[in-house]
């Protein structure tokens, strides 16, 4: 099996993005930017081991984020160049003379996804040299000196690069070592040096959402990415992490949480039922209903490793019908349950350095509609309570997560609207294989849109 290695470069002072902190170290959906990007690579089992490149002060910083959240694939943290050319050699030059190919990633593109590696990897094994790229969408015009259009090349032919690139070790030292020999101290591209030798660079398909982030509108479209879309689970193994854990299911006498109780009993049977109609019972707007819900359970098991909370409920009414009781009783079920079921669990997750919980939210969360105000803006306010609570909670490996699926076939749903046709409506058993799906991914901070 050859030997690859990854080298990020994450030695951008972010003049660009407006900040104090650069914005490799920003945080996003929970986490640094800098660690989704080393999470991709960690998770790639044909990368053997990453160097990161850094500025000076940031050394230690970085080695804090390999330590807390388990990147033991980081071989190396060092110390960049004033240019990109700089950094790239240093990093290559770290790598060590048994190496056999290496990748060439921004720290800023935290959606760097398995397929994109796994295609970029063949490549380079085959080509030696391989770049990723995506079709332009736009007409790319050529200009003069004096703002005037010199030539518009014919866009089928063009492409917009992104990272990884990829190559053959001993090419790229090289292309670097050639291109100081000549003078050239400031390329923004490693494929460039390689092609100024004669050599030719293959490309592989990118990704639209790899998206590399320079300015502060990147980190609102990284965040929405973040929130929308849907990661797929492929292969049963990755299941394995469900195997025998300790499962509460808050509102797992009815509808999904009844469907999504039936299916964690392939993976445990520690899971624990809770309703305002179980006994014990556990109403979540109720602090102290909820801590003695925790205590019962740890007092036969010693931990708790997943929560689910599918309780909420729904009141279609117009603002101008609707009671001040009715609206408080929409946010204490909706919203300010959820803050005391986690409120209650911090201490534990804490003490044990880890856990998860996953919020049920709604598809209506993203825009307010005519007799859904209180409804609406509660999911919507849950959505920001997961992300910031995600963000609180990272450093103790502490995962929030939040399911939103669309309209589905429950008691609930029938309650307010009536008999519906059920084909256009989710069946709650497939919402609910999509809530195991969501429980055995290791993101935080994370909204995931359940559809058709």
């Amino acid at each position: 099996m050859p030997d690859i290695k990854a080298i990020i470069l994450a030695s951008g002072a972010g003049s660009r993005f407006n900040d104090n902190t650069p914005k490799q170290f920003v945080k996003l959906a929970g986490l640094p930017i800098l660690v989704h990007t080393l999470k991709v690579f960690q998770t790639c089992s044909r990368i053997s081991g990453v160097v990161v490149v850094t500025r000076e002060q940031y050394i230690e910083q970085v080695w804090e984020y390999v330590h807390q959240y388990d990147l033991d694939k980081v071989h190396k943290v060092v110390a960049g160049g004033e240019t990109r050319q700089e950094s790239s050699r240093i990093g290559i030059e770290c790598c060590g003379e048994n190496t056999d190919y290496i990748m060439t990633h921004d720290a800023v593109r935290p959606f760097l996804s398995q397929r994109v590696l796994e295609d970029m990897i063949d490549a380079v094994i085959k080509h030696k040299a391989v770049d990723t790229v995506i079709p332009t969408a736009d007409t790319i015009v050529e200009v003069d000196r004096d703002a005037f259009i010199r030539f518009i090349p014919e866009r089928s032919a063009l492409r917009r690069g992104q990272t990884p690139q990829a190559f053959d070790y001993k090419l790229i030292r090289k292309a670097h070592e050639q291109a100081l020999n000549d003078s050239v101290e400031n390329s923004t591209d490693d494929c460039a040096l390689v092609l100024r030798m004669g050599e030719k660079v293959f490309v592989t398909q990118g990704d639209e959402q790899n998206i590399k982030i320079t300015y502060p509108l990147d980190l609102h479209i990284a965040d929405k990415l973040f929130q929308l879309r849907t990661r797929e689970i492929t292969g049963e193994t990755e299941y394995d992490v469900l195997n025998g854990k300790v499962f509460v299911v808050i509102g797992g006498t009815s509808g999904i949480g009844l469907k999504l109780v039936e299916q964690l009993h392939r993976y445990s049977d520690r899971i624990f039922i809770f309703s305002r109609s179980t006994h014990p019972s556990a109403d979540v707007r109720d602090h102290t209903s909820v801590t003695h819900m925790v205590n019962y359970v740890t007092s036969s098991t010693g931990r708790i490793d997943y929560v689910i909370n599918c309780s909420g409920d729904l009141i279609r009414k117009n603002v101008e019908y609707m009671t001040t009781d009715e609206w408080h009783y929409i946010y204490d079920i909706n919203v300010t349950g959820n803050f005391n079921l986690a409120n209650a669990l911090i201490p534990l997750f804490k003490k044990q350095k880890s856990g998860s919980i996953l919020f049920v939210g709604s598809s209506s969360y993203t825009r307010g509609r005519e007799g859904y105000s209180a409804y609406s803006s509660s999911k919507a306010a849950l959505v920001n309570f997961c992300q910031a609570l995600a963000e609180e909670l990272a450093p103790w490996n502490i995962r929030v997560n939040i399911a939103s699926p669309g309209r589905v076939n429950t008691p609930l749903r029938f309650r307010n609207f009536g008999a519906e046709n059920p084909t256009t409506l989710l069946d709650p058993d497939y919402v609910a294989g999509e809530f195991v799906k969501a429980l055995a991914l290791d993101t935080t901070g994370s909204v995931f849109e359940i559809k058709n």
